[in-house]
């Protein structure tokens, strides 16, 4: 779900994915993969998964993340 609104592409199959990527979060290293999915302005999405793993402090009035 974005915003509320479920996701459906291409039936519900997620058809490319990049290999391994080294990210940089408030100056820590994090690999992950990533599915291409067409999401128009969102950059990315995470998962519940990957924010229950990291337990992101979100400032959610000034848009601060931290890690």
């Amino acid at each position: 779900m974005i915003l509320g609104d479920l996701i459906n592409y291409k039936g519900g199959i997620i058809n490319l994915e990049i290999g391994l990527v080294i990210i940089r979060i408030e100056g820590k290293k994090v690999m992950m993969n990533f599915n291409i999915l067409l999401l128009g302005n969102n950059k990315a999405v995470l998962g519940m998964p990957w924010l229950q793993e990291y337990n992101l402090r979100i400032n959610w009035i000034i848009g601060d993340v931290e890690i």
